[in-house]
């Protein structure tokens, strides 16, 4: 499957965890072809996603990857069930999806992505769970506890030789947006161990996986 086109041009990797609410950090990582971690940032609203985006030179000779972020008011947990009226969904006026609360998924950014894509950047989709699972990170422990981030630290820094990362403790967003850049590298450099497939399509744009 190659669908990136002039592989041996792409020089930087981007990796952009996404929040579902400006309210959850965001954050930006940038790899070079060895795995050498150039740039970790952290980001909060759309802007400061688009002025990252916008103002990174060398876009053309990079690959984008960006996580696709949970829908936050989504119908998730006994306390919100309880909290509705229990009418069917889209089958009256009572109860519309009025906010996409029956979502899984957030369409935050979206339009602004599309766009890029659309200007000829190799920018595309990916699912932080599928990531967590290609790379072996225990799936006994909580997503974003404490110990999962450090598990996945650990996993990134030894086992895939990242020894620029350092022993404290990263921010979460920083590890997703890590884990995006790492697999655009391991995409364009046609790493055997990292047989990549296009896992389905989000608002318009590829989501890319192992």
């Amino acid at each position: 499957m190659n669908i990136i086109k002039d592989k041996n041009s792409k020089v930087s990797f981007i990796g952009i965890a996404l929040g579902g609410l400006s309210t959850i950090e965001s954050a930006a990582a940038v790899l070079d072809r060895n795995l050498n971690v150039i740039m970790l940032d952290k980001l909060f609203s759309m802007s400061d996603v688009k002025y990252f985006l916008d103002n990174f030179a060398g876009k053309q000779n990079a690959v984008i990857l960006v996580s696709i972020p949970e829908n936050e008011v989504m119908i998730s947990s006994k306390w919100k069930y309880n909290s509705r009226t229990y009418q069917p969904v889209n089958l009256g006026k009572k109860m519309l999806n009025k906010d996409g609360w029956t979502n899984r998924f957030s369409t935050r950014g979206s339009e602004y992505f599309k766009e890029l894509h659309e200007k000829g950047i190799d920018i595309y989709r990916f699912d932080v769970d599928n990531m967590k699972k290609v790379i072996g990170n225990c799936y006994a422990y909580r997503e974003r506890t404490p110990v999962d981030c450090k598990s996945l630290q650990d996993t990134l820094r030894i086992k895939y030789n990242m020894r620029e990362l350092p022993v404290n403790m990263l921010p979460v967003a920083q590890l997703e947006a890590i884990l995006g850049a790492f697999l655009a590298q391991k995409i364009t450099t046609d790493d055997k161990n990292f047989d990549y497939k296009q896992l389905g399509s989000y608002e318009d744009l590829p989501v890319l996986g192992v």
